[in-house]
This record gives C-alpha cells, structure tokens and sequence, in this order.
C-alpha cells in the first residue's frame, strides 16, 4: 500500500517529490515546505528516498548528490534533509536509530531476546497487564496516555487530529497499541509498517505503571505485529546516543544506525510565530523545565504549535 503522505502534512501543503541526480541514476526525495524550508521528512527520522517515478513531482528545482554532498539547483533555497548519511557541511549528528534484525516468525524472535528481556516480557503478562490493538477508533485513547507522558517529560506533542491522520494515511500498515490494566489505559504506541520495516515512531508508558513493565511487553506486541506482517527490520525509533533511553532499546540486542539531520545552513535558533510576535525558543532544556509546570490546558493548545518546530 502507498501511503497518502498528503493527508499527513495536510496542515503544511502538499508535500512534493524533488528529482535527485546521483552516480546510481535518478532517485526521488519527498519534501516539505516548512516555513520556507523544504524539510525531508518532518516527524519522521529519516528520509525517504525512493527508485520509482512518484507522482506530484516539482518541476522548479531538483538537486544532485554527488561525492557525498547535497546540492540543490537553486543555492538560495534552504534546506534539511535527515538521512543515514552524512551529504552537507553543516550537520546535527547526535540521534541515532535503533533497529532490531526479525526473524522468520514471532516464537523465533522470542527466542532471540536476551534472557532478562524475555522475563520481564512474561512478567508483566503475569502482573495483569493487557493489549488491544486496533485503527483510527483507538486514536483518542492513544493521545490521552501519549500527551499525557510527554507533559510530565517537559516535551510537547502533536495535536490529537496529527496523530489519527497518520494512521489513517498508512491504512491498514498503521496500527494503535495499547497497554491496558485493571481497566485503564496505561501505555500506548502507534506501530507503522512501510515496506519491510516497521517502527513505532510514538511510544509512551505511564510512570506510575512502570513498574509492571509496561514498556516491555508494549514494544514485545509492536515487535510481534512487524513479525506477522512479514518485516525484515524493527525500528525502536530514534534517540539521543547514550541516554537512558538509548541504553533502554539496545538491551533489545539492536543496531544502532546514525543518524544525520543535514542542513544546507547553518541551524539558526528556533522560534515560534504567532501572528506578528516571533518568540525565539530558549536551550531545550530550560523549555522542558518550564514545560512540565504549564497547566494542561495550556500545554494542549501551545503543544502542536511547538511540537512541529523540534520534530
């Protein structure tokens, strides 16, 4: 199935495709305009780049990648392409992508884990911990346990409309995952599958549960739908190299893929406009302190206007 990339950046135009020239022949890169970047891909960790001629194809510049280096046909257009390569000078490499190699089917792939994986995996069936996995009908349950979880992280979200979009932009290759006990929902992730790799790219688990482990047999089901639907790689999604969160999925037995965030300039501080007044965002970490104390309603309305800045 095509995903209808359309319907995900409906609040940014129509996403086009940008012609490529490369040693290897003619490849194609979906982009777009995000206040006057062309930006490949927003929301996603990397981009794609594809052999076939797609459709809505832009006719007024493309680009060349030669000897490692991006270059556009027009130099006063900006530009940011986020690959598993380094192509521009200017370049944010500290993200990586966790990928985990699947087996044949889901027994075998159980049987790979590390020993201590696979325990706390049962052990959080034996605590009484739940799943339903469904479509679009389980998108405002996702959003209340994902909002939620990033406003006690100090990091903003999506709205709840972004979310449901997308699921239903990959159709039956994008599923919501819950985590439910003693009838609350208490984890909760969106599983996509694109080609032979799938990944959840929004996972989120309440703290408060955590000690049930909740994450462990949530991921074990996105992990358990990749291996049915016939994937070749899982993508834990992308993180800062090092950080506990990184440590978290390479106890999985993963990969680490780099990940580079190319620029075809220098990254300027982010800012927000509203209306007239351009408010210049502060270091990341004083936002998240400050993000954590806002009020929830506040947060909500704030959130998807911050969140598309920094995804």
């Amino acid at each position: 199935m095509s995903v209808n990339w359309n319907q995900i950046y409906a609040d940014h135009g129509e996403p086009l495709w940008y012609r490529v020239d490369t040693k290897e022949g003619i490849r194609y890169l979906l982009m777009v305009d995000m206040e006057g970047t062309l930006v490949s891909m927003p929301y996603f960790s990397w981009a794609l780049l594809c052999r076939e001629t797609p459709g809505n194809i832009a006719t007024n510049i493309s680009f060349t990648l030669r000897d490692g280096h991006l270059q556009c046909s027009d130099d006063k257009v900006k530009w940011n392409v986020r690959m598993l390569r380094q192509v521009s000078d200017h370049v944010e490499s500290h993200k990586v992508v966790s990928w985990l190699p699947l087996k044949e089917n889901a027994a075998l792939q159980m049987d790979s884990l590390p020993s201590n994986v696979r325990r706390k995996i049962r052990k959080a069936g034996k605590n009484g911990i739940g799943i339903r996995v469904g479509g679009v009908e389980l998108s405002d349950e996702f959003y209340r346990v994902y909002s939620k979880n990033m406003h006690k992280l100090g990091a903003p979200a999506m709205s709840a409309a972004f979310y449901k979009r997308v699921a239903e932009a990959f159709g039956n290759e994008g599923k919501f995952v819950i985590a439910t006990y003693n009838g609350r929902n208490i984890g909760a992730a969106l599983w996509l599958q694109h080609g032979d790799k799938a990944e959840a790219c929004w996972f989120a688990t309440l703290e408060d549960y955590n000690s049930l482990y909740t994450s462990y047999l949530l991921w074990w089901e996105c992990i358990r739908l990749s291996c049915s639907a016939g994937c070749h790689v899982f993508s834990f999604g992308r993180s800062s190299e090092g950080s506990g969160t990184h440590q978290y999925k390479s106890q999985w037995g993963t990969r680490n893929i780099r990940l580079y965030w190319n620029y075809s300039h220098l990254p300027g501080n982010d800012g927000l406009n509203l209306g007239v007044i351009r408010i210049k965002f502060p270091g990341r970490d004083f936002l998240s302190g400050i993000w954590k104390n806002l009020p929830g309603f506040i947060t909500a309305w704030l959130g998807p206007k911050v969140a598309g800045k920094f995804y």
